[in-house]
């Protein structure tokens, strides 16, 4: 009995002895935490919400400046010399909202760490304002010296997101040539020289329905959508090599070769336009210098990477003379050397010389030879070309809402010519095709006549 009751007394001995050392050990356990929670928070510089900041000011060695969220853009409030690059505010906004220290320094000498003329930092969030003071990289570049305003403190933060935070004025700027979405285009207008009107490649207008017109070299010409939308997305990748000179005034265009461009683009959006001259090749002449207009920014483009300049007026057209859905079209009348077709649409009904298209045959070979003269393609563009003589062929195009539209090839002359002036309405557009353009509309026709003989035969 008295072995038990020693044994019950040794248990309960051991039992509280554990749950000293439990409790002993739990609270060790949470003191430790509270103190590294606590050391960890020491380290946390700033904690903010990114959408709600409204203003950074950034004041370092190239100079000042203010950045202003408006109209759900970031712009540059204080000054317009260059346009503004609103990727790498967002990218300071997001470094800096969320910004931890990798250290504090026991350090706080400030005189040693390049605080006696730091790079100041400002966020602003309503009526609140954040503060980052950025000294000297460390000597090896693996951290930023930076410290919070009203603060004796020395912190390090990781070298990369310090190059971002220091935010010089290369940095902040437009390192796209345009800046925009293609979406945000409505205009464009390419043009060689100085002259504008006299060397337009081309001028471009978005419809309302999303669709493109040309309205210069040649207005009302069919044009390539697609290829229309390849060459924005190609431009508005089009990115600045080099960073040259600011605020470039008129006085000094001659230096770069902006005096006789080779090339000017103009881009409008609903609300702006951007001018881009192109001038002179650097000495390597693998970079061509650009001026932005609007803010006086020299800069160089890589000419291997840079899209804008290898596209050309016929790039952008359709190529063919003129081309008319037939769903639209009454009545077309084509008077050609040996013979009149006058063919009537009606729906799926046709009819040529007044007799009625019957059967697949037929009616494939009719397709044809609209086609043939409706989509003929033009080899080249000789706007300085002055047609004169009688036209071989002429296609005259009557439409359903009553408008009228002539088309007429005019051979060149010349033993060895084989070419055409495209004429339109009697007057040259600027066209030329190929001899066999005009062989094809014939030769085709031929079948079609006889088809259309032997089935009104049966």
């Amino acid at each position: 009995m008295k072995r038990i009751r020693i044994a019950i007394a040794v248990m309960a001995v051991i039992v509280i002895a554990a749950l000293g050392i439990f409790i002993f050990s739990s609270n060790f356990t949470k003191d430790q935490k509270n103190k590294s929670d606590s050391e960890a928070q020491k380290l946390v510089l700033f904690d903010f919400d990114e959408s709600a900041v409204d203003k950074i000011e950034v004041d370092n060695a190239t100079g000042k400046y203010v950045m202003e969220y408006k109209d759900s853009k970031w712009e540059l409030t204080n000054s317009d010399e260059f346009e503004l690059n609103e990727f790498s505010v967002s990218s300071i906004c997001s470094k800096m909202c969320n910004l931890t220290a990798t250290k504090i320094l026991d350090d706080k000498d400030k005189s040693k760490y390049g605080f006696d003329d730091p790079i100041t930092l400002t966020a602003y969030v309503g009526d609140d304002s954040y503060t980052l003071l950025i000294g000297d990289a460390t000597p090896t570049y693996e951290s930023f010296y930076v410290m919070k305003e009203n603060s004796d403190d020395i912190f390090l933060i990781n070298y990369t997101d310090g190059v971002v935070l220091c935010a010089t004025k290369d940095a902040l700027k437009e390192t796209y040539m345009l800046g925009y979405h293609t979406y945000d285009i409505k205009h464009f207008c390419l043009w060689k020289g100085s002259e504008k009107d006299e060397n337009i490649l081309f001028s471009m207008y978005e419809n309302e329905d999303g669709s493109w017109s040309m309205k210069k070299p040649y207005e009302d010409t069919s044009v390539y959508n697609t290829q229309i939308d390849t060459f924005l997305s190609d431009t508005v990748k089009d990115e600045v090599y080099t960073f040259v000179q600011e605020n470039c005034k008129e006085s000094e265009y001659s230096k770069y070769g902006f005096d006789n461009p080779q090339y000017v683009y103009e881009v409008s959006t609903d609300t702006e336009t951007k001018k881009i001259i192109f001038g002179d090749f650097t000495n390597n002449e693998n970079e061509i210098y650009g001026l932005f207009v609007n803010s006086g920014q020299v800069v160089t483009f890589y000419t291997g990477d840079i899209a804008t300049l290898s596209y050309n007026t016929m790039d952008m057209m359709n190529t063919s003379v003129y081309s008319a859905d037939m769903a639209d079209v009454r009545k077309v009348t084509v008077k050609m050397p040996d013979a009149t077709a006058e063919l009537e649409i009606s729906g799926d009904t046709y009819t040529l010389n007044g007799t009625k298209v019957e059967g697949d045959d037929a009616k494939n070979l009719f397709a044809e030879f609209y086609n043939s003269f409706n989509n003929a393609y033009f080899e080249s563009i000789e706007n300085d070309d002055q047609p004169e003589g009688d036209a071989e062929i002429t296609i005259t195009y009557e439409m359903n809402d009553n408008i009228v539209t002539d088309i007429s090839y005019i051979p060149v002359p010349g033993e060895d010519s084989n070419t055409y002036w495209a004429m339109k309405n009697d007057q040259y557009t600027g066209f030329v095709v190929r001899k066999k353009v005009i062989h094809n509309i014939t030769s085709i026709y031929e079948e079609l006549a006889e088809a259309v003989s032997q089935s009104d035969e049966k």
